[in-house]
C-alpha cells in the first residue's frame, strides 16, 4: 500500500515548526490562571485535591491536572468552582478583562468582611 499524493501536507513558513494555532496560547494561559488560583485558594495537597473533586464531580486525575496546568477545567466545572471560591471567581473576570466586575466583587467582599468583623466585636462588648 502506497501513500496517495493528495494528503494534506503542513510546511512551516520558517525552520521546523509548526503552525500556530491562536487559541492554544489562550488555552495555556487559561489553565495557568485557573491553576494559580485553585492553589491560592484551596492547596494542592492529597485532600485539597479530593474536596475539589467531591464539590465539582470531577476524577481526582482531572482536578490533579487543572492545578499542574495541564488542561482547565470545563464550563460546569468552572461555574462550581466560582460559586465556592472567591479567588477563581476574580481569575475569570480578569482573564475576560472585566475591570468593573471585578472591583464591585471585591467591594463586595469588603463589605461581607466588614460586616463580619463588627458582629464578631458586638459580641464581646459587655451588657450594659
Amino acid at each position: 500500500m502506497s501513500f496517495s499524493n493528495k494528503d494534506r501536507k503542513i510546511h512551516a513558513k520558517d525552520g521546523n515548526k509548526f503552525p500556530v494555532d491562536p487559541s492554544a496560547d489562550t488555552e495555556a494561559t487559561f489553565a495557568t490562571v485557573i491553576a494559580d488560583a485553585l492553589r491560592r485558594d484551596f492547596g494542592s495537597t492529597p485532600a485539597h485535591v479530593k474536596h475539589i473533586a467531591r464539590l465539582t464531580g470531577a476524577n481526582m486525575r482531572t482536578v490533579g491536572n487543572w492545578l499542574s496546568a495541564k488542561n482547565g477545567p470545563n464550563g460546569s466545572s468552572l461555574v462550581v468552582l466560582m460559586r465556592h471560591s472567591d479567588e477563581i471567581t476574580m481569575a475569570v473576570l480578569k482573564l475576560s478583562e472585566r475591570e468593573d466586575l471585578q472591583c464591585a466583587v471585591s467591594e463586595k467582599k469588603s463589605l461581607k468582611e466588614l460586616r463580619s468583623a463588627i458582629t464578631a466585636a458586638l459580641k464581646h462588648l459587655p451588657p450594659d
